[in-house]
């Protein structure tokens, strides 16, 4: 069964063996930083099947008016389950009063699908460039 969580503590183990398959460059050999970076952001939300890191979300800011979502990562074997959508959701929740909510996404989001889950989700494509793209989302 899926578990979500908002606690930032991850072990180190986790989080490694999370990030490793994604091969993200700045993250190799830095897990020690990132490990302090997870636990430093202002909001995390993280899904668990068991004692296995399968979803992370995490966002840094001010609380009040801006927070810019640093990492939005689904495990390759979970995509298309629901788990983005449970993430995003509980994220939602407890930043609900945050202005403005920023995602600078690339890699797999040059999907039209993803693109219009994200304004699903209410956000909305404020600008992109070659693989990057930059969603918003508004306090209503």
């Amino acid at each position: 069964m899926i578990q979500l969580s908002t606690d930032k503590y991850i072990s180190k183990d986790s989080l490694i063996e999370f990030f490793e398959p994604k091969n993200i460059k700045k993250y190799e050999n830095r897990y020690d930083v990132l490990h302090h970076a997870i636990k430093n952001s202002d909001y995390v939300v993280t899904a668990w099947e068991d004692d296995k890191l399968i979803g992370l979300l995490r966002s840094s800011g001010d609380y009040t008016f801006t927070q810019y979502v640093n990492n939005f990562l689904i495990h390759d074997d979970y995509v298309s389950r629901g788990i983005a959508s449970k993430v995003l959701d509980l994220y939602l929740q407890e930043a609900e009063d945050v202005d403005d909510i920023y995602i600078i996404s690339g890699r797999k989001v040059t999907k039209s699908f993803t693109i219009n889950w994200f304004h699903h989700k209410g956000f909305e494509q404020i600008t992109s460039l070659d693989d990057f793209h930059v969603f918003r989302r508004c306090r209503q």
